[in-house]
């Protein structure tokens, strides 16, 4: 089919964040993807883009699928600076005037391309609904193409990071975490679902299935060990209203005051891109100094290791062949040993990288807190400081869920990490009394191990 659909950089540049840039390209490939633009087309149009500075330079189209079903549309991206893939999720794709035209009655010449693009928009719509209906999981229907598309992506490369705007930012939530991805970045998301909307419009029977939805998404969010991250505008009209309600959401919150509304356009400001950048340069830094550390770490076991294969080479060459019984347990202590060593480094660098991220993470919950105060005195001026803190408190908004509680769980995981550490050194300690024992009852074997104990 012949198509003259052309793709558009929306004021983008060859310098604009990497998860930016995919969540807000997402909409326009899901418009390739509905005028049957092929993946070389896509492709192509894209690096024409890249050619006149419209499109970062660094990542490279994989492939994308859009549900025929659900208009549910993802996108994965080779970021050939890290060679992992970043999965972009469009959100709800307007076509007004498409809708407009293939609706109205009096049109008796309905063009099939706005069917097919007012149908998209419908499908969104639909998505959009829902939330307000029903507490969406990764085990819904609407999911089941997407999760498969995922999976095919994941056979070639490994995906690090899922991203997306508005209704896309929700699917990346629910996407990034049932497929444990390291990084999800949303941009003005909407919520996993809306408690209080539920009530009103499915009244007593929503109830029962809700709750049990309810508990398994909390338990579902709990369960995930990677990073979310939600950039909001601060006057996002979308949040603005959420934040008045008995919402679920997941991760952190980075609020950007810059006045914009809820549009992806909104981000791609100087100031802005400045300021997403940072804020993820900090989590990115946290995870280089993790991967150093464990490459460092592999390094030093991998060379003890290979000294112990010489020792016992030397051993089995002087003995003829057979190694008696001290030689053999001293063998494995000194495996064990560098085993453990090497653990025990890895664990107390996480240990003090996560020591800074909570630092910085204090001060963000208690960020958080008091802009939820301003923007409950800004709407509540005519209560008390009292009933403004009930009101949050009834939206379940309030100094123990957003302070407290995270706080709480921070710290417990860090004195679990503690525990972990003095586990090591523990056995570390062992298993070195073990080694002293057998050194002291045949000196011979001080000579022969060196250094390695």
């Amino acid at each position: 089919m012949v198509t003259n659909y052309q793709m558009d950089s929306n004021n983008m540049t060859n310098e604009t964040e990497s998860t930016t840039a995919i969540s807000m390209m997402s909409y326009d490939i899901e418009n390739a993807n509905d005028n049957d633009l092929s993946k070389s087309d896509i492709n192509d149009q894209l690096e024409n883009l890249k050619e006149t500075n419209k499109f970062p330079s660094n990542l490279e189209y994989v492939d994308s699928y859009t549900d025929p079903n659900t208009g549910t549309t993802s996108t994965a991206f080779l970021n050939k600076d890290t060679g992992k893939v970043t999965v972009g999720m469009a959100g709800t794709n307007v076509h007004g005037e498409q809708l407009k035209n293939t609706l109205n009655p009096f049109n008796l010449f309905k063009d099939k391309q706005e069917a097919i693009d007012a149908r998209g928009s419908m499908l969104d719509f639909a998505a959009d609904a829902n939330i307000g209906l029903n507490t969406v999981t990764d085990k819904d229907a609407h999911f089941k193409n997407t999760q498969q598309f995922i999976k095919d992506i994941k056979k070639d490369y490994e995906i690090d990071t899922i991203t997306g705007h508005s209704l896309g930012g929700r699917d990346a939530i629910i996407i990034g975490v049932s497929n444990d991805i390291d990084n999800v970045v949303a941009y003005n998301p909407a919520p996993l679902t809306v408690k209080d909307f539920r009530r009103i419009i499915k009244g007593p029977i929503s109830s029962l299935h809700d709750k049990e939805k309810d508990a398994y998404i909390e338990s579902f969010i709990k369960s995930y060990d990677g990073n979310i991250l939600r950039i909001v505008s601060d006057k996002d009209e979308l949040n603005g209203i959420i934040k008045k309600t008995e919402y679920v959401s997941a991760g952190n919150e980075m609020v950007i005051k810059n006045g914009k509304g809820h549009s992806m356009l909104g981000f791609l400001g100087k100031r802005e891109q400045r300021e997403i950048k940072a804020e993820l340069e900090k989590l990115k830094g946290y995870q280089d100094a993790n991967n150093k550390s464990f490459v460092t770490a592999k390094k030093q076991a991998s060379k003890k290791l290979q000294q112990i294969d010489a020792v016992k080479a030397n051993m089995v060459q002087a003995s003829g062949g057979a190694l008696s019984s001290s030689q053999q347990k001293i063998l494995e202590f000194l495996t064990a040993l560098s085993i453990a060593v090497s653990l025990s480094q890895m664990v107390e660098e996480e240990i003090q990288q996560l020591r800074k991220l909570y630092a910085d993470m204090k001060k963000l919950f208690k960020k958080n807190w008091e802009d939820a105060q301003e923007s409950g005195n800004a709407m509540g001026k005519h209560l008390s400081d009292g009933e403004v803190l009930d009101a949050l408190d009834a939206g379940s908004v309030n100094e123990n869920k957003l302070v407290t509680m995270p706080h709480s769980r921070i710290s417990y995981k860090l004195t679990q990490l503690t525990n972990v550490s003095s586990q090591y050194d523990t056995y570390i300690s062992k298993i070195k009394t073990s080694i002293n024992e057998i050194i002291a009852k045949d000196q011979s074997l001080a000579s022969q191990i060196g250094d390695l104990a």
